[in-house]
């Protein structure tokens, strides 16, 4: 998603109504053999925008798939449900996960549009291969609630990190982290925890010195795990890998939509240091629902309470955002484990060939 270099720090916020949402998932393209295919220029094409929409991704084999503004989670969960069904009509094969868990490095050839190729030839060897993502886009009323609800959900992106961590493989072995694509996210330049503003002000100060640092044309390429977007009137959280079971995709979205809704609306408080947070992102990435992450008061807290609390929280606005059935899946993700867990028992169970058809096959999976 870009905007055009005049829209970039201009004020958009109330253009959609406020909470509106927009979600965007990361796709791998593979083959018959659950290989990843460079083929994204086959199978990109318009969707009927009442339905959604599919737009190139880094590599030739990821594909975005993208919601319209949807005032629920339902509508945008649904949207991501049909391009996923237009994709597998078309005959196109897709994996839901934040990486490939079998590919080799440099496997994966670069998509050839002037802003990917200015990618691959600033971050060079460091794109070693796909790295798939869910992000959540949350429509702000005004700039004032925008850096109000941003800073507070910094707090949440270690649990955030956690629950969607759905990449424990990477170049054909167990690499020990719940989420190898959070790691090899963070290698990127300007990939790192979200820094707290003091104001609108100060977000456009900072965001234009490091684009005069990198030699960058726009925000678009500051990749935090959470970011103003005031050209698309949002803030935008970008901590989750791509999940497999789209119940669990509208589960994030969920808890994303009402976690953001109860930050914009507080008085602003405290959160933990951006450095604190940093190292609660790195339990998290590492260990997944079995770490023990910084909570609003920077206490240690198993992940698993953190997550029955948060969801405790956002119940208070579940039923105004029309989100109560998906925000109670984060529960059940609770007790069954993360996608990484899952995708571990699979691959104890029917080795590597097993845990690609597997994660295909969820992929498919539309009900």
């Amino acid at each position: 998603m870009q905007v055009a270099e005049t829209d970039l720090w201009a004020d958009n916020f109330g253009v959609e109504p406020a909470f509106a949402l927009g979600v965007e998932e990361e796709l791998l393209l593979v083959d018959a053999d659950n290989q990843l295919s460079g083929h994204n220029e086959s199978v990109l094409r318009e969707a009927d925008p009442a339905i959604g929409d599919v737009g190139r991704e880094l590599f030739t084999s990821m594909v975005e798939a993208r919601s319209h503004v949807a005032r629920t989670v339902a509508e945008g969960a649904a949207a991501l449900r049909e391009v996923r069904k237009e994709l597998l009509a078309s005959g196109t094969w897709i994996m839901g996960a934040g990486v490939h868990p079998d590919a080799a490095p440099g496997e994966a050839g670069v998509d050839t549009t002037r802003r990917y190729l200015a990618i691959e030839d600033s971050l060079q060897g460091v794109l070693r291969t796909p790295i798939c993502g869910q992000h959540v886009h949350v429509g702000m009323p005004d700039a004032e609630t925008a850096v109000r609800a941003y800073n507070g959900i910094r707090a949440h992106v270690p649990l955030l990190n956690a629950l969607a961590a759905n990449s424990p493989f990477w170049f054909g072995e167990d690499s020990g982290l719940a989420s190898s694509r959070t790691v090899i996210f963070r290698s990127y330049p300007r990939a790192a925890m979200a820094p707290e503003f003091d104001d609108f002000a100060h977000f456009c100060k900072v965001t234009k010195q490091v684009c005069r640092a990198a030699g960058i044309d726009d925000y678009t390429h500051i990749w935090w795990d959470v970011r103003i977007h005031p050209g698309l009137g949002t803030i935008e959280v970008r901590a989750a890998d791509t999940q497999s079971d789209l119940r669990r995709a509208a589960a994030l979205t969920a808890l994303v939509h009402c976690l953001t809704r109860l930050e914009g609306e507080a008085p602003r408080g405290e959160v933990p240091s951006r450095e604190a947070l940093a190292e609660s992102s790195f339990q998290a990435t590492r260990h997944g629902l079995d770490a023990e992450l910084l909570d609003r008061d920077a206490q240690r807290t198993p992940a698993r309470e953190l997550g029955r609390r948060c969801v405790d929280a956002a119940g208070r606005v579940a039923g105004e955002l029309g989100c109560e059935a998906e925000l109670e899946y984060v529960l059940t993700m609770l007790e069954e484990g993360s996608g990484a867990d899952l995708q571990r028992r699979v691959h104890a169970e029917r080795g590597m060939p097993g845990l690609l058809a597997h994660l295909v096959s969820e992929t498919a999976r539309l009900d």
